[in-house]
């Protein structure tokens, strides 16, 4: 585990959550690893009641589990969770996409192309934590523009869940070499942004709707059990 103290002026328990998010994002923190209160505390030069808290945070967004006498470890995904977060997704993401839709202007859209140069050159660059960043923000370019707070809010919920697991899809591609399948998923991203810039809403949702289908079976890959070729499947955008 890697984790370091940023300078920012934040409180010690946002700095703790911060940091143990961006390790989890990162990969540093693998599904199924254990998470040490004491041993992050002095990683960050904090005592252990912020980092408590945090994972307390971090366990209500199920991107770390608790148990009693074991602690904290980082979420793992079985087959059934996986098929439940994206039947969740299905409903409310594209419920928020077409309130979003609904409220897009042109300097989203620019955000959103701005997000798919940036997510490019980042797997051009076999850079696994920029590519997860400039994904969410791709999306989110889009669904911040939702007028519905708890609609956003549980939107938000459910990528937190897979965060651990788009690490995992990243560098399993990384590995593989599987530019081919890395290259379709930015195409999709493309073809996101080309409906929207030319109007048609409905295409444009038609796409995330499929972009969100098939990261389902790509989730799949990344469980434990998966065959090493499998996973070298996953998708890089992940959903």
């Amino acid at each position: 585990m890697v984790l370091k103290r940023t300078n920012l002026p934040r409180t010690a328990e946002a700095v703790a959550l911060a940091e143990l998010r961006d390790a989890i994002v990162r990969g540093d923190l693998p599904p199924g690893t254990p998470i040490r209160q004491g041993a992050a505390a002095e990683q960050l030069g904090l005592s252990v009641i912020p980092v408590r808290e945090a994972l307390k945070t971090l366990a209500g967004e199920g991107i770390v589990t608790y148990q009693a006498q074991r602690g904290y470890t980082v979420a793992q995904l079985l087959p059934q969770s996986v098929d439940g977060v994206f039947k969740v997704r299905a409903l409310l993401e594209s419920a928020a996409e077409a309130e979003a839709a609904a409220r897009l202007r042109p300097q989203d859209v620019t955000a959103m192309r701005e997000a798919l140069g940036a997510q490019r050159a980042a797997v051009a660059a076999g850079d696994a934590h920029a590519a997860i960043l400039a994904n969410r923000a791709f999306h989110f370019a889009l669904l911040d523009r939702c007028g519905n707070e708890w609609l956003l809010r549980f939107t938000r919920q459910l990528w937190d869940a897979l965060e651990p697991h788009r690490a995992v899809a990243y560098r399993r591609i990384a590995l593989a070499g599987d530019a081919a399948r890395a290259t379709a998923i930015l195409d999709e991203h493309a073809g996101v942004a080309d409906a929207f810039e030319a109007g048609d809403t409905a295409r444009a949702l038609e796409l995330l709707a499929a972009h969100r289908a098939g990261g389902q079976g790509d989730f799949h890959h990344l469980l434990p059990g998966a065959a090493a070729d499998d996973g070298a499947r996953a998708d890089v955008d992940a959903g």
